[in-house]
C-alpha cells in the first residue's frame, strides 16, 4: 500500500490505455456484429471473384541490333549508310510515343469496337463476333459515339443510336452515315452469323487519341538487363487477344519505321549524289571532246620527260583538289539544310556517307538527329505550347548554330588548303609555260579530265554503294519473344478471400478498439489500480430492484454478500477500532453513495452493532425517503443549534439502526459543517453507536466531504462501473498523494459487466437505478434498471 505523500506510480487517466481482454470480451458479446462483418466481406469477395473481369499479363521482347549483320553491300564496300547513328537510350521512349501508338491503333481499326452488355458487367466482343467495322474516310462527326448493333440475317444488320430515334437497316459491306460518322461493317469470311442473330451489341466509336493515351499508360517498356540490347514489352489486359494483336502491331510498326528511316537516309544520299553527277556530266563530256581533238597525239606517254614529270606533280594536286571539292559540295549542302527552317525535322545526310570524317561534326549531327527524333515522337505541331517541347526546340536551335559554326570553320580550313594547292599548281604552270604549246594544251586538258573523272568515279562509287545498301537494308528490330498471355493475375480468389476474412475481422475489432479508446469511464478494478494508488476495498453488483435497502429486502442475494464482504474488509483498515466513523463519498452524484451507506449500515446492524446513518448532504437530502421518514428535522437543525442530538435521531423499523436525515435545506451548509457543533456531533455519535456512517455530498462538486473526512476514521470512495469518468480518479489520486485525504479506499459499485477485462466473475446481478443527479454536468442515472443512462 502506498501511503499518502509517497511517490505515486499511477498512470495518467488521460492517456490512452487499451485492455485487450475487454476488447475480446466485447467481441464475444457482440458476436453477431463480427459474423455480419465476415458475411459482408466474404460476400464482397465472392462478387469480386465472380463478376470482376480477369486481368492477364501480356509479355513480348525485341532485340535492337547494335551492328547490322553482314550483307552484300558491306562485303563490297565499307559504306557508312549501312550503320547510321542510333541512340539506344531513346528506344523505350520511342516505343511509347503517341505518334507510334496512334498509328498502331489506326492500322488495327481499334477506334471501332463491339461490346456485349450483361446483367452485371459489359465485356468487349473482340475476336469472336464474325463482323468487322471501320470508319470510312470523310466522317464529320464528333469522333465518338455509341450505337445499338443487331445482326438480322446473313446479309443485313440494324444500327440505332442510344435514344432509338435514329434507326437504320443496312447491308454488310455498305457505308452508312450515322450522326456524321461514315461506318462500314463487313462480314468475316467463313464465319457463321447464326449464333449472333438478334443478339444486341453495342458499337462504340472511340477517340484514337484517348485509346493511344490508354495504351501509353498501360504499356511498360524496360531493358531486359543493363547493357543488353533486349527490350521487354509488357502490359496487363482484360482482353488478352486484342492486346496481343496490339503488341504484334506495335512491333511490326516499329520495325517498319526503323527500315523506313534507313531507306530515307539512303534515298536522300542517292538524290544528293545524283544531283552532283548531273552537274559533272556536261563538264566531263566537253573535256572528253577536247581530248578527242588531240587524237593519238594527246596521250601523256607521248610527252617529253619534263612534261611527264610536271604532269605527274599536277595530277597529285588535282586528286587533292578533287577531295576538297567533294567536301565543299557537302558543306554547301549542309549549310543550306541548316538555313532552311522548313526541313527542321528531316533527316540529314551524314558526312561519313561522302567520305568525310570529322568527330566534332559527326557528334553535333548525332545530337541534332536525336532531338529531331524526339520532337517527331512528340508531335511538335500539336504540342507547341508544351514546355518540354519548347525546351527541346530551343536545344535543337542551339545545336544547329553550333553546326553552322563548325561548317564555317571546316569551310575556312578547306579554303586555306585549296589556296595552298592552287599556289603549288601555279608554280607548276609557270614551268609548263616553258614547254611547247601543244604539250601545254595536252596537259591542261588532261588535268581537267583527270579532275572531273576522279570526281565522277568517286560519286558513282558512292551511288553504287548506297543503292546496294538500300536494297539490302533490314530492320535492326528483331522479334525475340512474340506476345504471349500469362495466367490470370486478377481476381485472385485465394487472396480475395484472405483479405475478406482479415477485413471482416479487423473492421469490427477495430470498432471495438475504437470504442474502448474513446470510453473514458471506469470499467474494472484494473482501471482503478492503473489510474490510482488508493487501495481497492471491494465491489458491489448491479441491483435490479428500485429499493435501496437490498440487504433487508434480499438478505441472501449476491449484493447482500458483497456488503458483508465489504464489512469484513473494513476491519483490515479499522483494525477492530470501535466506535468507528465511516465517510462514504464519491466524485459526482449518481455513483451510489446513499445506496452504499444504507446497505453497509444494514449489514452492521444485522450483526448486532449499534449503527447510525447520517445524511450529511444538506443540499439535496434524500436519505429519509429510503426509510419512509420525513425531513422536518435533521442534521441542519442540530448544526444550527435549533435541536439537540436526541431531537434529530430517527428510529427505523430495523433493530440497531437509526437515521439522522439532512433536515431542511440551509442557506450555508458548508459553513455549518465547519462549526464546532459538527465536531461535537461526531463525538456524541461515537459515544452512542458502534458505527457511524456519514453519507456525504460528492467530492468533486462541493468541498463538504473534505471537512467531513477529517472527522472520519476511514473514507470509502465510491466509483460506478461505466459511469465514473477516469479523469476524476486522477483528481482523487492527487488529493490522496498530497495528503488532503487519508485513510481512504475505493469501492466499485454497480458492476453489471463481468468477465475477461472487467476483473470480476458473474453473479452480481443487474438493475441498479439510484443516483443524486446534482445537475452539474456529470450526473447520469440508469433508466428502468436496464443499463442505459439519462443526462441530468
Amino acid at each position: 500500500m502506498i501511503e499518502p505523500g509517497q511517490q505515486s506510480t499511477a498512470v495518467n487517466p488521460q492517456a490512452v490505455n487499451l485492455d485487450f481482454k475487454r476488447v475480446f470480451a466485447r467481441a464475444i458479446s457482440y458476436w453477431y456484429v463480427v459474423v455480419g462483418a465476415l458475411a459482408i466481406a466474404l460476400g464482397t469477395a465472392v462478387y469480386q471473384n465472380r463478376y470482376s473481369q480477369k486481368l492477364y499479363p501480356i509479355n513480348a521482347s525485341i532485340l535492337i541490333r547494335e551492328v547490322e549483320e553482314g550483307n552484300g553491300a558491306e562485303l563490297l564496300f565499307k559504306n557508312s549508310v549501312l550503320s547510321g547513328y542510333r541512340n539506344y537510350l531513346n528506344e523505350p521512349y520511342v516505343l511509347r510515343s503517341f505518334p507510334v501508338i496512334e498509328k498502331v491503333v489506326r492500322d488495327l481499326h481499334f477506334d471501332v469496337s463491339f461490346f456485349r452488355e450483361g446483367y452485371v458487367i459489359t465485356s468487349e466482343a473482340y475476336g469472336y463476333l464474325p463482323v468487322h467495322a471501320t470508319l470510312a474516310p470523310g466522317s464529320t462527326g464528333t469522333g465518338t459515339g455509341r450505337y445499338q448493333f443487331t445482326i438480322r440475317n446473313d446479309r443485313q444488320f440494324e444500327l440505332a443510336d442510344e435514344s432509338g430515334s435514329l434507326k437504320r437497316t443496312c447491308f454488310f459491306g455498305d457505308t452508312v452515315t450515322m450522326n456524321g460518322q461514315r461506318l462500314r461493317v463487313e462480314r468475316l469470311e467463313n464465319r457463321s452469323l447464326d449464333a449472333y442473330r438478334d443478339v444486341p451489341f453495342v458499337m462504340s466509336i472511340n477517340s484514337v487519341t484517348g485509346l493511344a493515351a490508354s495504351y501509353v499508360g498501360r504499356l511498360k517498356v524496360d531493358w531486359a538487363e543493363q547493357g543488353s540490347g533486349v527490350i521487354n514489352l509488357s502490359m496487363s489486359s482484360v482482353n488478352p487477344q486484342k492486346d496481343m494483336d496490339f503488341l504484334n502491331g506495335l512491333i511490326s510498326t516499329y520495325q517498319q519505321q526503323d527500315l523506313d528511316k534507313k531507306n530515307e537516309k539512303a534515298d536522300r544520299t542517292i538524290r544528293f549524289i545524283g544531283a552532283q553527277l548531273a552537274s559533272l556530266r556536261d563538264s566531263l563530256r566537253m573535256v572528253e571532246f577536247q581530248l578527242e581533238r588531240f587524237g593519238s597525239k594527246g596521250r601523256v606517254s607521248d610527252l617529253s620527260s619534263d612534261a611527264q614529270r610536271l604532269y605527274a606533280k599536277l595530277e597529285a594536286f588535282t586528286l587533292q583538289q578533287t577531295e576538297l571539292l567533294i567536301r565543299a559540295n557537302y558543306f554547301k549542302y549542309l549549310d543550306d539544310y541548316l538555313r532552311n527552317t522548313s526541313n527542321s525535322l528531316d533527316q540529314v545526310i551524314l558526312p561519313s556517307a561522302m567520305g568525310i570524317s570529322d568527330p566534332v561534326l559527326t557528334s553535333l549531327l548525332g545530337k541534332m538527329m536525336d532531338l529531331q527524333l524526339e520532337l517527331k515522337m512528340m508531335n511538335v505541331q500539336e504540342q507547341s505550347q508544351n514546355p518540354l517541347v519548347s525546351s527541346k526546340v530551343s536545344r535543337l536551335a542551339e545545336v544547329k548554330r553550333d553546326l553552322q559554326e563548325a561548317v564555317t570553320t571546316l569551310t575556312d580550313t578547306d579554303k586555306i588548303k585549296i589556296e595552298f594547292l592552287n599556289k603549288q599548281a601555279a608554280g607548276i604552270e609557270r614551268q609548263l609555260q616553258l614547254l611547247p604549246s601543244s604539250e601545254r594544251q595536252i596537259i591542261s586538258v588532261q588535268r581537267n579530265y583527270t579532275l572531273l573523272e576522279n570526281l565522277y568515279v568517286f560519286l558513282m562509287q558512292k551511288m553504287s554503294e548506297t543503292s546496294i545498301a538500300r536494297e539490302s537494308n533490314t530492320s535492326d528490330i528483331v522479334l525475340v519473344n512474340p506476345p504471349m498471355r500469362g495466367g490470370a493475375v486478377s481476381p485472385n480468389p485465394r487472396r480475395n478471400f484472405t483479405i475478406a476474412v482479415l477485413l471482416g475481422l479487423a473492421l469490427p475489432f477495430g470498432l471495438f478498439v475504437l470504442l474502448e479508446m474513446v470510453n473514458n469511464r471506469i470499467q474494472s478494478r484494473e482501471d482503478i489500480e492503473r489510474f490510482t494508488a488508493i487501495p481497492f476495498i471491494g465491489g458491489v453488483g448491479h441491483n435490479r430492484s428500485k429499493d435501496n435497502r437490498e440487504v433487508f429486502s434480499h438478505p441472501r442475494s449476491s449484493i447482500s454478500e458483497s456488503f458483508r464482504a465489504l464489512r469484513a474488509n473494513l476491519q483490515y483498515f479499522l483494525q477492530d477500532k470501535r466506535p468507528a466513523v465511516l465517510l462514504v463519498t464519491s466524485s459526482i452524484s449518481g455513483e451510489g453513495k446513499t445506496f452504499t451507506s444504507v446497505n453497509l449500515a444494514s449489514v452492521f446492524s444485522l450483526s448486532g452493532m449499534r449503527t447510525l446513518i447520517v445524511g450529511a448532504d444538506m443540499r439535496r437530502p434524500k436519505l429519509y425517503a429510503d426509510f419512509d421518514l420525513d425531513n422536518q428535522v435533521g442534521l441542519s437543525n442540530y448544526l444550527a443549534g435549533l435541536s439537540d442530538f436526541e431531537g434529530v435521531v430517527r428510529k427505523t423499523r430495523h433493530d440497531n439502526l437509526d437515521v439522522i436525515t439532512g433536515g431542511p435545506v440551509p442557506p450555508n451548509p458548508s459553513e455549518l459543517l465547519l462549526t464546532d457543533r459538527m465536531e461535537l456531533f461526531v463525538r456524541e455519535a461515537r459515544s452512542r453507536y458502534d458505527y457511524v456512517i456519514i453519507d456525504s455530498p460528492p467530492l468533486a462538486i462541493v468541498a463538504d466531504a473534505f471537512t467531513l473526512a477529517t472527522l472520519a476514521d476511514h473514507t470509502i470512495f465510491v466509483v460506478r462501473q461505466n459511469y465514473t469518468p477516469k479523469g476524476l480518479l486522477g483528481t482523487i489520486q492527487d488529493f490522496y498523494h498530497s495528503g488532503k485525504i487519508k485513510n481512504i479506499s475505493i469501492l466499485m459499485n454497480d458492476i453489471y459487466r463481468s468477465g475477461p477485462g472487467y476483473g470480476y466473475g458473474s453473479g452480481y446481478g443487474y438493475g441498479y437505478g439510484y443516483g443524486y443527479g446534482y445537475g452539474y454536468g456529470y450526473g447520469r442515472k440508469r433508466k428502468n434498471g436496464q443499463g442505459y443512462y439519462e443526462e441530468h
